[in-house]
């Protein structure tokens, strides 16, 4: 697998900046990503950002289809001119974020990805647009991201993200990873994430959209107490609040359930 990455330090020399691209050196660590997709035969992997192609060099030699999307036409030529040969390998030289369903294998998908981190939390979001036939996601983020994904009540990287992707999710840290693990070298740590689809709360995508913006509103201003974010409510929701939780509580000392509690108990949903 690393004779690809061989091949593109000689051919390119070097990564595009502009592009978030480090591609991962160190086989242990890539043989873990693949693991932890827990593949079987047959099934459709969508990698995302694939770069010199060695997490897809792995993938390819199980009994899967993968699909493999990228934004730079390089990469693309790159993996079409080492990997034409395998018949289980379709390349997509496409932004991710403005994929359609369509373009995508039909039935279930598992997702893989070295995201780029400036748009690594957008690349979260887009995948779930697809969360109906989402069976499995790992994805690597720059810690910090990564922290505020799992992040839990009181902490203070608790957010409305930590909110969002745990009420679509059961998430587990696979590991951290040291920048000199990538090429180039970064200085950056990066996490694995796994992600696994839960049973959702709402069946309606319009309530749920509704239930996000309620969450975003609670996190608005950390200084604030949630009726002072909520200031929107009328006296009477607000009087809920004090009831089901005191005057005084903020919105990052609620759990994902404490909001889907309270959303319910406002709005009737």
């Amino acid at each position: 697998m690393l004779n690809l990455l061989k091949a593109y330090k000689l051919e390119f020399q070097k990564t595009k900046k502009s592009l978030g691209q480090h591609f991962l050196t160190n086989k242990h660590i890539i043989s873990e990503i693949v693991d932890n997709l827990e593949l079987k035969p047959d099934e459709n992997v969508v990698e995302i950002g694939p770069g010199c192609g060695v997490v897809t060099y792995e993938l390819l030699q199980k009994d899967i289809n993968v699909t493999v999307v990228d934004i730079d036409e390089q990469v693309c030529d790159f993996l079409d001119r080492y990997l034409h040969f395998y018949k289980n390998l379709k390349i997509i030289n496409k932004d991710f974020l403005a994929i359609n369903r369509g373009e995508l294998p039909d039935g279930k998908l598992k997702f893989v990805g070295n995201l780029p981190y400036n748009v690594s939390v957008k690349i979260l979001e887009k995948c779930v647009e697809f969360i109906d036939d989402v069976d499995l996601m790992v994805f690597m983020f720059q810690k910090e991201v990564a922290d505020r994904i799992i992040s839990e009540p009181n902490s203070k990287t608790y957010s409305s993200l930590s909110v969002f992707c745990q009420y679509y999710f059961d998430i587990k840290r696979v590991r951290n990873i040291s920048g000199s693990n990538f090429w180039p070298n970064t200085k950056v740590t990066s996490t694995i994430l796994k992600f696994v689809p839960r049973k959702r709360f709402f069946d309606d995508v319009s309530v749920e959209k509704e239930f996000f913006k309620f969450v975003m509103a609670a996190f608005k201003s950390k200084r604030k107490t949630l009726k002072n974010n909520l200031s929107f409510l009328s006296k009477e929701q607000k009087d809920i609040i004090d009831e089901l939780l005191g005057e005084k509580i903020r919105g990052e000392q609620l759990s994902l359930d404490d909001f889907i509690r309270l959303f319910r108990r406002l709005y009737a949903r």
